[in-house]
């Protein structure tokens, strides 16, 4: 026997509820011992048989209203006593009494969080948490009563996201994307029907702070914490493999470097005709952006975010340091971030000199729109690297592996960690664990620690030999292309002033 519930099928507003309201009420009893609060009646829209319930809790506003499912006055009667007591206890503990579905539990999250402030700094962010919940999660877990949902069900996501692709309706997007409208092809043959590792844990990150959200004391959705992982997704032999992400090996990054410059100058193959200004201001920006990551291995979002504030050089330490606000961080943590390099600092120089946006509480990297130039937007040049990759030849890494510039954390984790860096000290500036560094980065070679636990205490540890160290990097840059003479003779003034 079927039974219509109001709250999937009808907003509150919605003129059912004015029928239900002015519909006769069949056998109606007022249950004794709750104050006229409690009344058990039948229905004539529906089957006349089913006993229903009408409940005035103290407080709340408006009725709960639910079918008993029993035919007989007695159980029925029990029942409504009993749940009219326990909604009675979850509304004084803040617990949602109303059945709410997953449809309507996201709406009241994605307004939740787009008045936070992380997230109106960060629209991106939040047009992906957006995006992808209804082009992925929705169809899964819409209908679901939120809190009846179990582990199984939340594990059963990734076999309804692997066929998403294959036999969902992701299938029928594939063959004609209806937001494809005016493009040159309607196919959306560019998405990938077996999605990485790494989506995998972005969708995990989404499903997990919404079901953190439901759990929240404050929202009362559900009654225990409910937590996906993007391994469940995959076999351990296929995470171990999706994991190893794609970077740039010394040689390749040598390469990217000295392009950069030849880019940024807009020479050779970068040569342009119209506008130079412009491009030479915008690809300089791109140039010290992408050199910022590769120095420092910060997150995309964090190093977008970084304002002319949070940057200083330490002359005791002789160290460009980048403070990253909690508010920015993925993890919710400020750190200082150490640079690499120092010439980045001098590179930084010259790039305010050229920006428009010097303040103090500007953004480093930004975008300005043609309608709006004196306002600054968070920066996207992902397309223009991406670009930029690929007149280069250097898009895809010896085995097919796309990179982007997430790519540039990546490459300095591995460049860091070749080089010997101790992993504690590796994680503690990335911003991230131990475990995660080893998980991600354990098949680098690290055969220069051999080295670092052997050496002795001589000629490596005196100042002379770090200023030689130094002014030999200096050299390193200047061959390549990374640092002209200019940059390079303000760097080594920086040393011999500072040391």
């Amino acid at each position: 026997m079927a039974i219509l519930n109001v709250d999937r099928y009808y907003p509150c507003c919605h003129p059912f509820f004015e029928r239900c309201n002015n519909s006769k009420y069949l056998e109606k009893t007022e249950i004794e011992g709750f104050g006229g609060n409690l009344i058990l009646y039948k229905r004539p829209d529906l089957d006349a048989v089913t006993w229903h319930y009408r409940a005035k809790i103290e407080g709340m506003k408006g009725y709960v209203r639910r079918s008993t499912k029993e035919t007989n006055f007695e159980l029925a009667k029990r029942k409504a006593e009993q749940e009219f007591i326990e909604n009675t206890g979850k509304f004084k503990n803040n617990v949602e009494v109303n059945i709410t579905y997953v449809r309507t539990a996201i709406q009241r999250y994605l307004k939740h969080i787009s008045e936070k402030k992380y997230y109106i700094d960060n629209s991106q962010r939040f047009r992906y948490v957006k995006n992808t919940w209804y082009r992925y999660m929705h169809g899964y877990f819409g209908d679901m009563k939120v809190s009846e949902i179990t582990e199984a069900e939340l594990e059963g996501y990734w076999h309804y996201r692997r066929d998403y692709y294959v036999k969902g309706a992701g299938k029928e997007l594939m063959a004609s994307n209806k937001n494809r409208v005016n493009a040159k092809t309607q196919t959306s043959r560019n998405i990938k029907v077996r999605f990485s590792y790494g989506t995998a844990r972005a969708e995990a990150s989404v499903i997990n702070q919404f079901f953190a959200w439901c759990y929240d004391s404050r929202v009362g959705l559900t009654s225990k914490v409910l937590k996906t992982s993007a391994k469940d997704a995959f076999e351990s032999v296929d995470v171990n493999k999706k994991n190893r992400r794609p970077h740039f090996d010394e040689k390749d990054w040598r390469i990217v470097r000295q392009n950069l410059k030849n880019y940024a100058e807009c020479k050779g193959r970068f040569e342009v005709k119209y506008d130079r200004e412009f491009v030479n201001k915008s690809r300089f920006m791109m140039r010290t952006f992408i050199l910022f990551l590769g120095s420092t291995g910060m997150r995309l979002g964090e190093a977008k975010q970084i304002r002319w504030k949070d940057v200083r050089f330490d002359k005791k330490q002789n160290a460009i340091i980048v403070n990253v606000d909690e508010s920015t961080s993925k993890v919710r943590r400020g750190r200082d971030v150490v640079a690499h390099s120092t010439w980045i600092g001098s590179l930084l120089d010259e790039w305010k000199e050229m920006s428009d946006f010097t303040k103090d509480s500007d953004l480093v990297f930004y975008a300005v729109k043609e309608n709006n130039p004196d306002t600054q937007n968070v920066c996207d040049v992902s397309i223009s690297f991406k670009n930029f990759l690929k007149e280069i030849g250097k898009l895809e890494n010896e085995r097919g592996k796309v990179r982007t510039l997430y790519s540039l954390r990546h490459t300095y984790a591995t460049l860091r960690l070749e080089a010997g860096v101790e992993v504690y000290n590796l994680a503690k500036n990335m911003g991230t664990s131990v475990q995660q560094i080893e998980w991600h980065y354990g098949h680098v070679n690290t055969k220069k620690i051999v080295g670092d636990l052997t050496k002795g205490g001589s000629l490596k540890d005196t100042q002379k030999a770090k200023d030689i160290e130094l002014a030999a990097e200096m050299i390193t840059h200047l061959r390549d292309g990374t640092l002209d003479e200019k940059a390079v003779a303000s760097a080594l003034k920086n040393i011999a002033i500072n040391k």
